[in-house]
This record gives C-alpha cells, structure tokens and sequence, in this order.
C-alpha cells in the first residue's frame, strides 16, 4: 500500500517582514526645554516603521520594528511695537522609535480575515532644532535652540488582516488606546482632542504590509 504525502504549497513561514505607518501624531517632551519659547510646534511626528515578526502559532505573533518621523513648523508675528517690525520662527523635529507589538488573534471572520487584539510599547528619540530672527529698524539678530529627549509610548487597539496573495498580506488597525508612558499627555495639544469624533477615528488608525519569510 503506498503512503500517500501531502506537500505543503502554503509558503507561511514564522518570521515576517513588513513595513506600516500610522496616522496618530505622537509628541515628545523634553526635560527643561529651550525651543518652547519660540512659538513653533515642537516634538510631534508620524511613525513610519520596517518590522521584523514571529508567528508563534496561529493566535500569537510578535514584532519589533525601526521606525523614523517627524514634523516642522513655522509662523511669523509683530507685537505691534513702533520698533519691532517681525519675529520669524522655524523648527525641525526628527524622531527613531524602536516599536516592540504583540498581537493575539480572537478569531477568523470569513476565514481569511483574523480579527486580533494588538498592544505596542514604542520607546522613541527625538530631537528639535528651532530658530528665530528678530528684524528691528531693518537690523536682523537670529538665535537658535535645541532639545534632545526620549519618551516611551503605549497603544492599545484591534486589528484585521486580509490575504493579498500566498505570503504577502495587509492590516489595518484601529488604536483606541493611547499614552505618553514618561511624559505629559496634554489634553490641550496630544491626541487631538479637540477635533471633532469622526477626526479622532481618522486619527487612530494605522495599517501595513507583511512578508512571510
């Protein structure tokens, strides 16, 4: 009686490689900053990571990731004085972030879509380089500051994949938990909460793409 083998054409594997990006402003605070008092935006950025995960089984996967982002802003006044004609202020933010994610499958709608709980800690260092001139009866002075620091960021959210093709598939998540873990979560500037509902949805989501290995 000859055995019969049953090869396995499904190309999953347990490592993947991916790469994904969010739409969630994240925010660094410095220890003692010089650059707060030049009236710009500092600190903020949108991370866009390369991943590298483990597929432990069919329910659990961890991944850990490089991430880069950052954000500039400028603005320009008059305090209206007879000897001040304007303030012009720019600033520059770069982050690197190390995302470490766990994810834990809660079931499988349709078979092909696995709906999961997901849970990110995102230690992230960031630098702001801000400068400012000053034009006074047509004499420009210039002044320049810069603020290094590190925060760590949780998030907590649910997720899908869908199956593009026999190793590569997508995600989207939806991050409705989010916290600065060692700095200020600013009701006023973090986490846009005063933007309308709808807004706030749109700004929680992330999504991706994997590579089986």
């Amino acid at each position: 009686m000859a055995q019969q083998v049953t090869q396995d054409n499904s190309g999953e594997g347990k490592f993947y490689i991916g790469a994904g990006l969010t739409n969630v402003w994240y925010h660094i605070y410095y220890d003692s900053p010089k650059t707060d008092e030049y009236a710009v935006k500092t600190g903020y950025f949108h991370p866009i990571s390369l991943n590298f995960g483990y597929k432990a089984n069919e329910r659990i996967s961890v991944q850990v990731g490089l991430a880069y982002g950052g954000s500039k802003d400028s603005g320009e006044w008059s305090p209206g004085s007879t000897d001040t004609l304007l303030y012009e202020a720019h600033s520059r933010t770069h982050v690197l972030a190390i995302p470490v994610a766990g994810r834990l499958v809660f079931f499988k709608a349709f078979r092909r879509f696995p709906i999961y709980g997901t849970a990110t800690l995102m230690p992230s260092f960031g630098s702001t380089k801000a400068n400012r001139t000053e034009t006074r009866h047509g004499v420009i002075t210039s002044t320049e500051a810069k603020d290094k620091g590190m925060n760590v960021f949780a998030t907590v959210g649910v997720g899908f994949n869908y199956r593009i093709s026999t190793r590569f598939e997508g995600y989207v998540e939806y991050l409705f938990f989010k916290r600065n873990l060692t700095g200020k979560n600013s009701f006023d500037h973090d986490w846009d909460q005063f933007a309308t509902k709808s807004e706030q949805i749109y700004r929680s989501f992330a999504l991706g793409i994997n590579y089986r290995l």
